[in-house]
């Protein structure tokens, strides 16, 4: 059913599934690389690229460049640096 997304200082955290039963979590120094796409009305699609080969995705991301401002300061700078060169795909 819904999806709920907590993006708290240390880590990012997905609920989703039925009654929120599925969890998927990570922490901002797997992260190696990072894409979005902008969407309609402020939200935005991300898709997180981690040390061991793993996608991250998160959809639907309310607030999105409030949350993906507040991310780029979670991660490595050079990830954050690599981002605001080419990470946001919305607009090759």
């Amino acid at each position: 059913e819904g999806v709920k997304k907590k993006i708290p200082p240390r880590r990012i955290r997905v609920t989703s599934g039925i009654n929120g039963n599925e969890m998927a979590e990570i922490v901002y120094p797997d992260i190696i690389e990072i894409r979005t796409v902008k969407r309609l009305f402020g939200d935005g699609d991300m898709v997180a690229f981690l040390r061991d080969g793993a996608k991250f995705e998160m959809r639907n991301i309310p607030n999105f460049e409030e949350t993906m401002d507040f991310i780029l300061e979670q991660v490595d700078p050079k990830v954050a640096e690599q981002y605001k060169k080419k990470g946001d795909v919305t607009n090759p």
